[in-house]
């Protein structure tokens, strides 16, 4: 239920930017004209001269004057925005909700085929390709006046720069996330949108660090994938800074980036807590008759999986939903959770 109303209260900020977004900025000036004189002829041939004030109303639209605007993305370049993007060509499902939630999305005229926020994204839209091999010449065939893209389009760039300006965004952690969308806010004239956004995703977070603040940390351990290995994250990942925020500690905390551990080393450091990915290619109960069973998160029925992976992948306004749903599997009390057990039949030995 909670759930839900972050998920309303977001979407009441999206139709608000979309109502303060879209306006015409305009600037309405009265002017007073020099006195002109005018010469009347009355009928009975008698000639009058009367000095006329005319005053003129006019209005003139003008562009946002924070334009020409030059941003550093995250790969360290200085990117111009000369006017306010009206054709923007989205190369990342993350990039595409931050533009949603700021009530931008009106602008997007490209979209990856994996974009499926908000609900029916793609309707009205190109799609442009994958999110790693993205489509040029299809791209190119949209005219787009910005293409926001991610580290993963860096071998594009150079292609990508002769059809329009590319901003690469690629925050990795939480705090980079608020930075990227007050700054794609200033890109797109949604500045106020996306304060109201970040403002709402820290109230979440500090809620979330208030209520386990003077909680024991589990040992956390998150499975990836369960193909050629025990694929997991450590530090430079979302997930490790999750698990963090919620209250956790990784396991693999001391590993770089995502790695595939042995089953020996999972069980030698004993976590109290296994979370897998839902696309992990395995469930809790098939894992009972690995060396995880183990565990102390086997033997107390401490194994969740997660219910979206997108919540926890994707550096954009949903990822606090991904945040309290990691909080609650690791401190279930703290939120007056409910949750399954999911233990396996372990003997004493």
């Amino acid at each position: 239920m909670k759930r839900m109303s972050i998920v309303l209260f977001l979407a009441l900020i999206v139709f608000m930017s979309g109502c303060i977004g879209t306006q015409t900025t305009t600037v309405t000036t009265t002017t007073t004209a020099p006195p002109k004189t005018v010469t009347v002829t009355e009928t009975q041939g008698k000639t009058t001269t009367t000095t006329v004030t005319i005053t003129q109303t006019v209005t003139t639209t003008m562009a946002p004057t924070h334009y020409p605007l030059t941003i550093i993305d995250s790969a360290g370049r200085k990117v111009t925005i000369k006017k306010e993007p009206q054709r923007i060509v989205s190369l990342a499902p993350s990039i595409t909700e931050t533009l949603y939630f700021i009530g931008a999305l009106d602008k997007v005229v490209g979209v990856t085929k994996f974009d499926d926020f908000p609900p029916g994204v793609q309707k009205g839209r190109t799609i442009i390709g994958g999110f790693s091999d993205p489509n040029l010449e299809v791209i190119a065939s949209l005219k787009p006046d910005l293409i926001i893209g991610t580290s993963m389009h860096l071998k594009y760039l150079d292609k990508l720069q002769q059809i329009a300006p590319v901003i690469i965004v690629d925050p990795k952690n939480i705090t980079q996330i608020y930075d990227w969308i007050i700054k794609l806010g200033k890109v797109v004239n949604r500045e106020k949108e996306a304060e109201g956004v970040v403002n709402y995703m820290r109230a979440i977070v500090e809620s979330v660090q208030a209520k386990v603040a003077n909680s024991t940390k589990p040992k956390v351990f998150f499975l990836l994938s369960y193909w050629n290995g025990y694929w997991t994250g450590g530090k430079g990942t979302f997930i490790d800074s999750l698990i963090e925020l919620a209250g956790g500690e990784n396991i693999f905390h001391d590993i770089e980036g995502w790695k595939a551990v042995s089953a020996e080393d999972i069980v030698a450091r004993n976590p109290d807590v296994i979370i897998i990915s839902y696309h992990a290619g395995v469930k809790p109960g098939d894992l009972c008759n690995t060396p995880l069973a183990k565990t102390n998160a086997f033997k107390n029925g401490r194994v969740y999986v997660i219910s979206d992976d997108n919540l926890i992948s994707r550096p954009g306004p949903r990822i606090v939903l991904g945040l309290e749903e990691i909080a609650y599997f690791i401190h279930p009390e703290a939120f007056n959770y409910a949750y399954q057990p999911k233990a396996c039949a372990v003997s004493s030995s």
